[in-house]
């Protein structure tokens, strides 16, 4: 050890111990306020995203719909048959 160097005494060893640790926890406060931010960003994208990609599945279900809305049911093409068949038997 120099005799210039200054001796540390255990009260300077606490005070740099307690400024490390307070700024240790300021560090992680600021990470996990940070952390949560991005968290709920991300969450208000995939339901943004989740909702645009379900509007899609539904105009597709609603287009399917008016498509198939003019295709008689088996029950009504079988009765349609039937009658046609009683006027114009097949020969």
């Amino acid at each position: 050890m120099n005799k210039k160097d200054p001796l540390v005494r255990k009260s300077m060893l606490d005070q740099a111990v307690k400024a490390i640790l307070k700024g240790m926890d300021k560090l992680i406060g600021q990470t996990g306020e940070n952390l949560r931010g991005e968290i709920k960003n991300a969450k208000s994208e995939l339901r943004s995203e989740f909702k645009t990609e379900l509007g899609f599945v539904r105009d597709d279900i609603k287009g399917l719909t008016a498509e198939l809305s003019d295709t008689p049911s088996k029950r009504e093409f079988n009765e349609l048959k039937s009658r046609v068949d009683k006027y114009h038997p097949a020969s």
